[in-house]
């Protein structure tokens, strides 16, 4: 069975939709593969800028590329031999945008899928000088 076949029972049940991904990156480090600098472990904010620019080069491609947090983490790792001192921090689903939606996917997959799922108003999120 190739790894990516046997990934999909490490996912959690709200991700089946990945199981038509053609790629899943599973993105991993550690504290001491990256700088410290004042106590700031900076491997987490290093790996989240890496993914960030995976997906947008993907999306360059014409790919669709979507990071998922729903997986248990202990059977990525043995899956892919990754050392259990490293942390997998996110896997990202990569693959053709399909025009058809499955028939699998439950109705909020199927809305998520037809729209683009509601942000915050950025008054919400963002503050000029202090916290509120």
């Amino acid at each position: 069975m190739r790894a990516r076949e046997e990934l999909y029972s490490a996912l959690s049940k709200n991700n089946i939709w990945a199981h038509d991904a053609s790629m899943i990156v599973a993105l991993f480090s550690k504290s001491d593969l990256d700088c410290r600098v004042m106590g700031r472990d900076y491997y987490l904010f290093d790996t989240g800028m890496a993914t960030a620019f995976m997906i947008l080069r993907a999306t360059e491609l014409g790919l669709v590329a979507h990071p998922i947090a729903g997986y248990n983490e202990e059977k990525v790792k043995e899956i892919f031999g990754i050392p259990e001192d490293m942390k997998v921090i996110i896997l990202v689903n990569i693959g053709k945008h399909s025009d058809k939606i499955k028939d699998f996917l439950s109705e909020a997959h199927k809305k998520a899928e037809r729209t683009r799922p509601e942000r915050l108003p950025l008054e919400e999120i963002v503050y000029i000088d202090r916290f509120t």
